[in-house]
C-alpha cells in the first residue's frame, strides 16, 4: 500500500476508536492496527526525508545537503 492509503487507514482507524461503538476485543484490535501502521508510515517518511536532498549553487559547483525540514 502506498504512504496516502496507510495514512487513510489509519484515520478511518482513529475514527472507528473515537467513535466508542466498538467493544474492548475490537478496539485492542484496532489498535494493534493502528501501530502497524503508525510505525509503516513513520518508516516511510523517513525513508522520504533521507530522500530530499536541496541542490545549491555555491562557487560555480552544484553542491548537495540534507533536507533539513
Amino acid at each position: 500500500m502506498s504512504f496516502e492509503t496507510d495514512l487513510q487507514a489509519l484515520e478511518k482507524i482513529v475514527q472507528a476508536l473515537s467513535s466508542g461503538e466498538k467493544t474492548l476485543d475490537e478496539s485492542v484490535e484496532l489498535y494493534k492496527d493502528g501501530l502497524t501502521l503508525t510505525k509503516k508510515c513513520y518508516k516511510h517518511l523517513q525513508t522520504v526525508e533521507k530522500a530530499v536532498q536541496v541542490i545549491t549553487q555555491k562557487d560555480g559547483s552544484v553542491r548537495e545537503s540534507e533536507f533539513a525540514g
